[in-house]
């Protein structure tokens, strides 16, 4: 009888060859739920700053009946003329300080004039818009509130939900 001369050496390179996939394996399930706990991490911040945008619109409805809470995606981030912490507000200088200090929370180029120091810029390339249902606004339309923001830093020209990761949240005044 004969032995075969080196066959453990080959069962020992099998053996790390399989190991080292393994391990391979191992450390792409870990890169894919890091991605996935920030895609998370996003969709739980733009939810927060959606809803805190349509409690503010709860706690002023005259202005979001005369039309102040309406702004496009692609506006520039308005200043807060007074701040409405300190002061106080008519309905429409209200919805102005409201915009602005959600506004101071996504965009790092926001103007925070008479805006509290709070977190700032939570999310990436981020916008929000304010429409009403149907394009027009009569003073007890549904209102929309959306916050779009780019996860995946693409930078796209467009800003819809098609190209940058949103979310969507209804206010009936």
């Amino acid at each position: 009888m004969k032995r075969a001369a080196g066959m453990t050496l080959i069962e020992v390179l099998i053996a790390v060859l399989v190991l080292a996939i393994g391990l391979l394996g191992i450390a792409g399930l870990q890169s894919a739920a890091l991605s996935n706990n920030l895609i998370a991490y996003q969709y739980t911040q733009a939810s927060a700053l959606a809803q805190a945008m349509t409690e503010r619109m709860r706690a002023n409805r005259e202005g979001v009946r005369r039309g102040a809470y309406a702004i496009a995606a692609a506006a520039t981030p308005p200043a807060a003329p007074v701040n409405c912490a300190v002061s106080a507000c008519s309905p429409i200088e209200q919805a102005q300080w409201d915009i602005a200090a959600i506004y101071a929370q996504l965009s790092s180029s926001a103007n925070t004039a008479n805006i509290p120091n709070g977190p700032r810029a939570v999310l990436p390339g981020s916008r929000l818009s304010i429409d009403c249902d149907g394009g027009s606004c009569a003073a007890d339309s549904l209102r929309i509130v959306t916050v779009y923001w780019d996860g995946s830093r693409r930078r796209p020209d467009t800003i819809d939900c098609e190209a940058l990761h949103c979310i969507r949240l209804g206010y009936l005044p």
